[in-house]
């Protein structure tokens, strides 16, 4: 049931008997190769055609394994923490999307934690297990069915489902979010060691990791002697037990959300999120790898409005990324809001704009551009313009901010001109600043006429 990547040369490799004849068959293909001394093999299969399904077949003199119903499209990587992880049961229109999930041309392969993290202190066994790398389960891949849907990530499926209707190939889908973990979980040792060493000195008393991710991590371990004692929330752990075991898996790109166990340190979080997309395009050996993300939504957590503005400006510094905005759709109250359709298909218009070459799918809402000052009024572009409009007829644009010099802000009027953003307040004589969505819980709602929304800026950080 699984999804190989078409139109790209495909590496098949595994392990037999030193000296071994090893034949790879699928679609008229037949490679032939002899094992090396180590065990080792691989042969390198020619593009394959979107599409199937068919049949792979590798054999040696003694032995053959046959995959069946394997078809050719695109695959993409699924990750993050436990937004991601949120499943379709549970989301704002599971009822009536649930059912409606049986899709042979989208395929799930779902890399669930043996073990959630959740406020428990692990036994024994667990522990040893942690020691060993063996954290995920083993995983399969599934015909997207009701039953396999609503036990997987729901931004993942309205993901894939999105682009397996634009696309009209297959869609193979890898999930292995973790609930809770920080980005440094998910890069690799080296990069680190060269680039961020001293997020790997002692960490569970570091400060560059978050208090929640480190008193977790200790809770869970609390009955080990093992003073290497390892967990999910160290860094590297995830990429080490989560991203090495795919093998390079042939893939298109990541869609990732995550950064609610890192928003304590957005200047931390920068340089590891650029560490991460590099650390990832390494691995599968594809300077280009595409990397879309989501940023965080809205909750009264205090630093959040300064985390999301950190993740816009982070599109100006990485090639080949892009941010969905779900500020529209947070709760005040629930780090896990509901909305996941929304997310998931933001996330698809990236892809299908960037990735997919389809022009007419406008991939954002407005994203800050500039600002000039005249007369006493704030002029504010944005990408993504046209159309600019407050996300219910009739409404008052809100959570527009200005400043002076003092940096002393006020709540201020706007009103759409064209393609600009009018803003002013009777309490700013000569404004300098502007900011728009800086409350960590916003109701902010300029959109523009795909009904996208704008994201969180502040017009003075560089």
């Amino acid at each position: 049931n699984m999804v190989l990547q078409h139109g790209k040369r495909l590496t098949i490799h595994g392990k037999a008997d030193a000296g071994e004849k090893v034949t790879v068959s699928i679609a008229g293909q037949k490679k032939k190769t002899v094992t090396g001394s180590n065990g080792m093999w691989q042969v390198f299969l020619e593009p394959l055609k979107a599409g199937g399904p068919y049949t792979l077949t590798i054999s040696t003199p003694n032995k053959e394994l046959i995959y069946n119903k394997v078809l050719a499209g695109e695959g993409w990587v699924c990750s993050g923490q436990s937004n991601m992880e949120f499943y379709l049961n549970w989301a704002a229109t599971a009822k009536q999307d649930v059912p409606q999930a049986t899709n042979d041309q989208i395929r799930l392969f779902d890399m669930k934690a043996r073990w959630r993290t959740d406020a428990v202190e692990w036994q024994a066994s667990v522990l040893d297990s942690l020691n060993h790398l063996q954290y995920f389960t083993h995983a399969e891949w599934t015909v997207c069915s009701p039953e396999n849907a609503g036990k997987f990530s729901a931004i993942a499926y309205y993901f894939g489902k999105m682009l397996q209707d634009s696309l009209k190939v297959p869609v193979g889908l890898i999930c292995n979010a973790i609930g809770g973990s920080p980005t440094e979980a998910w890069i690799d040792r080296r990069t680190l060691e060269y680039e961020f060493p001293a997020i790997l000195r002692d960490w569970t008393r570091n400060d560059f990791i978050q208090d929640w991710v480190r008193g977790r991590a200790a809770l869970n371990v609390k009955k080990s002697t093992d003073k290497f004692q390892r967990h999910p929330y160290e860094p590297c752990y995830l990429y080490e037990s989560g991203i090495l075991s795919l093998q390079q898996y042939p893939i298109k790109g990541v869609i990732w959300y995550q950064g609610e166990s890192n928003a304590h340190n957005k200047d931390a979080h920068e340089k590891l999120f650029k560490l991460l997309v590099d650390s990832w395009r390494t691995n599968w050996n594809d300077a280009q790898l595409p990397f879309y993300y989501v940023q965080l939504s809205s909750i009264n957590r205090p630093s959040w409005p300064w985390f999301r503005d950190s993740q816009r400006r982070l599109m100006a510094e990485i090639e080949h990324v892009g941010m969905a905005v779900s500020s529209d759709k947070g709760d005040s109250l629930d780090v896990h809001p509901t909305h996941k359709l929304e997310i998931g298909e933001r996330l698809a218009r990236w892809a299908l704009n960037k990735t997919y070459g389809y022009d007419k799918v406008v991939p954002s809402g407005p994203l800050y551009k500039s600002v000039s000052f005249v007369k006493g009024k704030a002029y504010v572009e944005f990408e993504y313009s046209k159309g600019l409009r407050p996300s219910v007829e009739g409404e008052k644009l809100r959570t527009f901010e200005i400043a002076g010099d003092d940096e002393i802000f006020y709540p201020a009027q706007a009103v759409v001109e064209g393609n600009q953003v009018k803003v002013w307040a009777k309490e700013v004589k000569d404004p300098k600043v502007v900011r728009y969505a800086w409350q960590p819980f916003t109701r902010a709602n300029l959109v523009n006429e795909e009904g996208l929304p704008a994201s969180t800026f502040r017009s003075d950080v560089k």
